[in-house]
């Protein structure tokens, strides 16, 4: 029995050595540390949470004194667009006006100026009617090169009129202007930059019995005349009490300049 005993004996032991394996003091040092660590994060969080008020008043306080600002400036430029658009509208109904004015003007110098209204025939800035001679060029029938009208032809025969006393020329419905070109591009002859193809039609305003003779007895109507038993063009002069030509397209009425490219610097 004394023998169970003893095993028993040195089991108690063991525990009893387990349990104390750390020393009191251990404890109570450790008990310590955790304490001390808790009163110095406690002032550690109340100092950071103090920082992040103060940020959150700060920029509350800093957006209530820029607000006024901005609206402020919100009003300014609602206040500027306002003026602008009054201005612009003032300034439209004063070109409106003016406008009126011109056109008024211009219509009270073509009704009480006669030599206003002449200019204007002159330039082709008006349409013509009245009487005159009707011209019919056409190409030979008898296929020969000679018997092809050229730009050249058509020059001479325009110049032939304005020199017998036309007062308004239009070559298939082009008036001619002091700016129109006749000329030969892409295979056509071309007016007021526009194409046209034979048989060519030119009408003249003017006196249409000293218009006819006077054509056929200076120049031009001599060269005509060559050229119709040379080299058999069609060529035909009829006059006429009713002949209607347009006025000079707007483009070949306005004079446009170049301007010089400035170099670089």
């Amino acid at each position: 029995m004394a023998e169970q005993e003893a095993p028993m004996r040195a089991e108690g032991l063991l525990e009893q050595i387990a349990e104390t394996a750390l020393d009191d003091d251990y404890y109570v040092v450790r008990a310590g540390s955790y304490a001390d660590s808790r009163e110095f994060n406690t002032p550690l969080t109340g100092l950071v949470l103090a920082a992040f008020a103060l940020l959150v008043v700060i920029a509350a306080v800093q957006t209530r004194n820029d607000r006024p600002a901005t609206e402020r400036e919100r009003d300014s430029l609602i206040s500027d667009v306002a003026a602008r658009k009054k201005v612009q509208a003032s300034r439209e109904a004063t070109a409106e006006r003016l406008r009126k004015e011109v056109a008024d003007l211009s219509a009270s110098v073509g009704q009480f100026d006669p030599a206003y209204q002449n200019v204007r025939i002159e330039t082709g800035d008006l349409a013509v009617t009245g009487s005159g001679i009707r011209i019919v060029a056409g190409d030979s029938t008898q296929r020969n090169t000679d018997g092809v009208i050229t730009d050249n032809d058509l020059q001479i025969l325009v110049n032939g009129l304005w020199y017998a006393g036309a007062e308004a020329v239009a070559i298939n419905g082009q008036r001619l202007g002091t700016l129109t070109g006749i000329h030969f591009a892409n295979g056509a002859i071309n007016v007021n930059f526009t194409d046209i193809a034979p048989p060519y039609t030119i009408e003249a305003i003017g006196e249409s019995d000293t218009l006819l003779q006077r054509f056929e007895n200076n120049p031009a109507g001599r060269y005509w005349a060559s050229r119709q038993k040379d080299a058999s063009v069609q060529f035909g002069m009829t006059p006429s009490s009713d002949l209607s030509v347009p006025a000079v397209p707007e483009k070949r009425r306005t004079i446009h300049h170049a301007t010089a490219i400035k170099g670089e610097e």
